[in-house]
């Protein structure tokens, strides 16, 4: 009867390391595919970043040469500054970009402004630009910086 108690011990001991080994098996391999989800990210918000970067460099040139309105330029560096993974002098820079795009969303823009009559179009432009004086000086410093700031 000892003996047998001593075969089901034994039998109980190997079956519960063949468990434990399997279950540290599965965690390794989950270790193993979380590491690489982990790499997949990093290298998409690196691509993503990067893709963000050279948009608002160009975005920031374009505003500095003219071709772009503020409130345009603004709304779409504040769109892509929420793409980038930014230092302490980007954000400062982005910031009057978010400040100007919130103090002119809501001013219908594509199709919702075809769709105005031309007065209240005039009303609209005339405080959009009336705004974008107020934040002409920072936008066009802000412009400056990105364009260099962002070459890195």
């Amino acid at each position: 009867m000892n003996n047998d108690w001593l075969v089901i011990g034994c039998l109980l001991v190997v079956v519960l390391a063949g468990y434990a080994v399997f279950l540290g098996v599965q965690l390794r391999r989950q270790n193993h595919r979380q590491r690489d989800l982990d790499r997949q990210l990093n290298e998409q918000r690196a691509t993503s970043d990067s893709e963000a970067r050279q948009s608002v460099q160009i975005i920031a040139r374009a505003l500095q040469q003219k071709d772009l309105s503020d409130t345009e330029a603004a709304m779409r560096i504040a769109f892509l500054s929420q793409k980038i993974i930014a230092t302490q002098d980007e954000l400062d820079a982005f910031k009057v970009f978010q400040q100007l795009a919130e103090a002119t969303a809501h001013i219908p823009i594509l199709e919702d402004w075809a769709l105005l009559e031309r007065s209240e179009q005039r009303r609209l432009t005339a405080e959009r630009e009336k705004i974008e004086t107020d934040y002409r000086e920072f936008i066009a410093a802000g412009a400056k910086s990105l364009s260099t700031l962002l070459l890195s």
